[in-house]
């Protein structure tokens, strides 16, 4: 069953503006140069000449509508190099975001609101390390939780990168085993979790 791309907007290509977001990406790069060896030097002078080869061409707009449009810091990106090229880029069509969560946010009332700006949006492994370091070495049970959540965060970094690889370019280093055990893991963690992610 193919699987649906949300796109956040659907803009106008341009296959130079969406080839320099690749570039200045780490993960679209890594995706982009492990399929094509030539130099971006090279390609946007083939791309400005219409010398761009029909595979190249096809693998740029891939990218392009199914990750760039996928995510808001890469259209934001897409959009600001394509203003400092002098170009104009217009939306082809909206689709709907979930953005409303947002503005329930601001509905709630003024003190939760308040809590929730005074706790840190990341509170990251190392600040976590060096509390437990702290603590004569102690760690609660919400630090060794928290290091555990940042294995998951790694572990999805990782596996989502393989993935996207897979997909695009048909790389063979994950295994359709490999694939269902991912799939079995995560339903296994959904269901250990679902209870606690409930609670507020």
């Amino acid at each position: 069953m193919a699987t649906k791309i949300d796109k956040l907007k659907d803009l106008d290509y341009d296959e130079i503006v969406a080839l320099a977001v690749i570039e200045k990406d780490e993960d679209l790069n890594e995706i982009f140069t492990d399929e094509v060896k030539m130099s971006y030097n090279m390609l946007r002078t083939l791309s400005k000449e219409g010398k761009l080869s029909k595979d190249t061409q096809g693998f740029i707009r891939q990218l392009f509508d199914k990750i760039i449009l996928t995510k808001s810091s890469l259209i934001n990106k897409y959009i600001l190099l394509a203003e400092a090229d002098g170009k104009t880029i217009g939306i082809v069509k909206t689709e709907p975001v979930e953005e409303p969560k947002v503005e329930v946010v601001e509905e709630q009332k003024p003190v939760k609101e308040k809590k929730e700006k005074e706790l840190p949006r990341r509170y990251g492994c190392e600040r976590v390390l060096a509390d437990i370091k702290a603590q004569d070495g102690k760690a609660t049970s919400a630090q060794l939780a928290s290091l555990s959540v940042n294995k998951i965060k790694n572990y999805y970094v990782s596996l989502d990168r393989r993935l996207i690889k897979k997909m695009l370019t048909g790389d063979k280093t994950l295994t359709d085993v490999d694939c269902r055990k991912i799939i079995s893991a995560v339903t296994t963690f959904e269901r250990l979790i679902e209870e606690i992610i409930k609670k507020k």
